[in-house]
């Protein structure tokens, strides 16, 4: 319980020392985010003429390959759920098949 409380205690000082901190860097950092925002904008507009197609030819790539190898996964997923089905199921049924047709002395028929 006296964790509990030092806990409490200690967290609440904390935050009585960061909210004006907080206060103050905000009132500091917007302005100067707005002046960096602003010298950015130029920058920013032939980013987005020219960055603009590369991004959408890149999306539509990555978004392809995306669609193959979840495709392709699919494929293998299946392939492993049957596999995993005849290592699990029809492997020991053979077996047990196996081992009652020896002790019940089945007749062996030639070809």
């Amino acid at each position: 319980m006296f964790a509990f409380a030092r806990a409490l205690f200690f967290g609440a000082l904390g935050l009585m020392l960061l909210v004006p901190a907080a206060i103050l860097l905000a009132v500091v950092g917007l302005p100067v985010a707005l002046v960096i925002g602003i010298l950015a904008l130029p920058v920013l507009i032939v980013l987005f003429l020219v960055g603009l197609p590369l991004l959408i030819v890149g999306g539509v790539v990555v978004g392809i390959l995306g669609a193959v190898f979840g495709i392709l996964m699919a494929f293998l997923s299946v392939g492993f759920v049957a596999l995993k089905l005849a290592l699990l199921v029809l492997v020991p049924l053979t077996l047990i098949a196996w081992i009652v047709k020896r002790l019940v002395g089945g007749q062996r028929v030639s070809i």
